[in-house]
């Protein structure tokens, strides 16, 4: 592995995608170890952002968080190879996870999931009333096949999942992970607004947050857990649970390429993880960032690269791949 040293913007040029961005040292020093391709970069996009996706027209949108408590979250239009984020959309709460249908942008909103068209305006395309079970904290989405609905992860047991005193997740073998409730699940929403539960609890994913379609077969979802860290394939018309890797503690973001590789990452250990199309080899792409750093993920084939919200450091990191 090289040593490469993790930069944010301000003041020293680099090359990204053939383009120069204004970069310099940040403050915290973070020394990044990473087998990518070339040096990450790390861009300037907002408070606290959480996931990213490619929407209309091909251009990249990141959530917005903002300020716990203050309800300014937002919507920015990014490009990654300018630098630039402008504002697309407000009046967000605390949003997070995005999926684009094709034709609307639906992103999580704590306990609302909310649809937004192509002008920035937006509404609430599920409540609370809407879901058969109590909404404690919805997270990632993803898009159905088609664009006709999206699968949304609710965390369930997500506030039982960390010790109160020091803020990190109980060891997997502590008393308290046994009585983390087993009630996290993934909703299907169509464009309409109509709710179906598509995934069960289960402790085989008990605080599942990342969620995709697996490329290999649409008919299963491909889910992280939080807590364990499992990677978990889930057969759509059984309802069968397959636990395809683990050891990914604190996994937050997952994607997949066309040849079944997966990427993650762990929103608490700053870390960005390739395995394999079977679950196995695992290694290490970026580590050291900081926690509460990398959230979700956006795997940009075209361009061979990661581009990943970094929430502690209000960057999205573009990730180059070899």
């Amino acid at each position: 592995m090289n040593r490469r040293l993790f930069l944010t913007a301000s003041a020293t040029t680099l090359g990204v995608a053939g383009t120069a961005l204004a970069m310099s040292t940040p403050a915290h020093g973070a020394t990044v170890t990473t087998v990518a391709g070339a040096d990450p970069v790390s861009v300037p996009v907002g408070t606290r952002p959480e996931s990213i996706t490619r929407a209309w027209d091909g251009r990249f949108y990141v959530s917005i968080q903002g300020t716990p408590g203050n309800a300014d979250g937002e919507i920015h239009l990014f490009d990654p190879d300018t630098g630039t984020s402008t504002v697309f959309a407000t009046g967000l709460d605390n949003p997070r996870g995005l999926a684009f249908t094709g034709k609307y942008l639906v992103v999580t909103d704590t306990t609302v999931v909310r649809i937004v068209d192509r002008t920035g305006a937006h509404r609430i395309l599920a409540g609370p009333d809407a879901f058969p079970h109590p909404t404690a904290f919805f997270n990632d989405a993803a898009p159905e096949e088609g664009g006709r609905a999206v699968y949304v992860t609710e965390m369930g047991g997500r506030a039982f999942m960390r010790d109160p005193a020091t803020g990190l997740l109980w060891p997997t073998d502590s008393p308290q992970a046994l009585t983390i409730p087993v009630a996290s699940r993934v909703y299907r929403i169509t464009v309409t607004g109509q709710v179906t539960e598509a995934v069960t609890p289960s402790r085989r994913a008990l605080v599942m947050n990342g969620v995709i379609v697996n490329r290999r077969d649409r008919h299963h979802l491909l889910v992280v857990d939080m807590f364990y860290g499992n990677i978990t394939d889930v057969d759509l018309r059984t309802g069968r649970k397959t636990i395809v890797g683990t050891g990914y503690r604190a996994a937050d973001g997952l994607a997949q390429g066309r040849d079944g590789t997966l990427y993650l990452c762990s929103f608490d250990d700053g870390i960005v993880w390739t395995v394999d199309a079977e679950g196995e080899n695992p290694q290490i792409l970026l580590q050291g960032v900081g926690r509460s750093s990398t959230a979700d993920l956006y795997l940009d084939e075209p361009n061979r690269r990661l581009l990943v919200p970094d929430t502690l450091h209000n960057a999205v990191i573009v990730l180059p791949l070899g």
